[in-house]
């Protein structure tokens, strides 16, 4: 009997976990986009045009800065980090408001 429950809350231990896996994984649909190498002010705002998505930074934090391209099919996370990959900028997703907010990393 003790082993029948152990086995039934593993099951239902495997199935909640699939649950929040699909949950988690909806939201991270690839998106078709075509981002050149260029300015960080310029770059960021085409990345949220094409990846439907709100991008906060401060223009005096993003000056100077170059951002690499993104082409093909990626999820939104992943073509960001990309972009900012090797630049003193990184990003972080701000569930409350849905945006990212760019900013400058500690050296």
């Amino acid at each position: 009997m003790a082993k029948a429950i152990n086995i039934r809350s593993i099951l239902v231990a495997q199935g909640i976990l699939c649950l929040l896996l699909i949950v988690a994984c909806a939201g991270q649909e690839k998106l078709p986009l075509d981002i050149p190498e260029g300015s960080a002010s310029a770059t960021l705002k085409e990345f949220a045009r094409q990846a439907e998505v709100e991008i906060l930074f401060d223009l005096q934090i993003v000056y100077g800065v170059k951002t690499k391209a993104v082409q093909g099919e990626y999820q939104r996370d992943i073509a960001l980090r990309m972009m900012l990959e090797d630049t003193p900028l990184d990003a972080n997703f701000e569930k409350d408001s849905g945006a990212y907010a760019v900013f400058r990393k500690e050296i």
